[in-house]
């Protein structure tokens, strides 16, 4: 009996040493880049080349990667890790610490999911399924946090940058009114036309597009007459350019010149004419605090592109072994 009970006290003694070891902070993995002084290991790098692996498609088990995928996957893992270490390169030039309460928040949060999960050996198993370690679970969580200190610590400095002929002059740069016609691809049902009536339409567009540009032309009259979208008025939508990077038809609003009318915009579900107008002059008064907010937005993301310039990036041959099917071997 003493001997069967020694048997299972080493057996669980060698489990809670395993478990130990798989969250403590030591890191056996070879370094993977190397972002000024900051290492990322192989076991990290493995996560964001997961990660990854949704946007060059990937399907549940069976789907097959060529070099293509692979480059695509390692490139955009390159972008986020390049970003996130800087940022922390960045907080520690400024002196830039989580707080107390911010650590706790996020001890709190990895107790409730070890909890939620039911405990340790289901969180290692969560771990592992997402190609995680613990050390890169933690630092994943703190990455947040140390981008929101660096994004405070410069919209503090933008208030003194910002002043009011600056920030007027970034509102004539950045913001515009689009109004526009749109013409509809789809049926009641929401399912896209026949290729025939996409084509016929098409030439609707088009011939409306040769109008705008008529010397006499009236768009808003144009509007009235051949716009199938409600929502757009002929007063148009104040609009910067920011936002306007992210909607499909207006990415190429600040590409043209004020009162220009762009050529006929294809998208999936219809044909748009676009008109960059000016800004009523009372909008500036009206929403300088949100004009401020995108302004910080803008110069942070010109900032970061800058900072990544200062830091020699360096990536190991072990990347050069890791591929989008072989990733839980460095998970270490």
């Amino acid at each position: 009996m003493e001997a069967l009970m020694n048997r299972k006290y080493l057996a669980f003694s060698l489990i809670l040493a395993l478990c130990l070891l798989l969250l403590s902070g030591c890191s056996p993995s070879p370094t993977a880049v190397t972002v000024g002084g900051r290492k990322v290991d192989a076991s990290e790098y493995a996560f964001y080349l997961s990660y990854n692996r949704i946007s060059v498609g990937e399907a549940s088990g069976t789907i097959l990667y060529d070099e293509e995928d692979t480059a695509a996957a390692k490139a955009a893992a390159l972008e986020q890790i390049v970003t996130n270490e800087v940022v922390r390169l960045k907080c520690e030039e400024f002196g830039l610490e989580l707080t107390e309460e911010q650590r706790e928040t996020l001890a709190r949060n990895k107790e409730y999911l070890v909890e939620s999960l039911g405990g340790t050996a289901a969180y290692l198993e969560y771990l592992n399924q997402s190609v995680l370690t613990d050390r890169a679970y933690d630092k994943l969580q703190e990455n947040d946090y140390y981008a929101q200190l660096l994004y405070d610590h410069m919209k503090v400095d933008s208030e003194a940058y910002f002043t009011d002929e600056a920030l007027r002059r970034y509102f004539a740069e950045h913001y515009a009114t689009a109004k526009y016609i749109y013409i509809s691809l789809l049926d009641d049902d929401g399912q896209r036309l026949d290729k025939e009536v996409r084509d016929n339409l098409l030439e609707t567009a088009i011939g409306l597009q040769e109008q705008a540009l008529l010397p006499d032309a009236s768009f808003e009259a144009l509007m009235t007459e051949h716009n199938q979208d409600l929502t757009m008025t002929t007063e148009g939508i104040v609009v910067g350019e920011l936002e306007s990077r992210s909607i499909e038809y207006l990415d190429t609003l600040f590409n043209l010149e004020e009162n220009a009318v762009s050529s006929v915009i294809t998208t999936s579900d219809g044909y748009y004419i676009l008109k960059r107008c000016p800004v009523p002059a009372s909008y500036y008064d009206e929403h300088q605090t949100d004009i401020f907010l995108a302004a910080c937005d803008d110069r942070f993301g010109d900032s970061m592109e800058a900072w990544k310039t200062e830091y020699t990036v360096t990536v190991s041959k072990v990347v050069d072994k890791m591929d989008l099917t072989n990733l839980s071997e460095f998970v270490k």
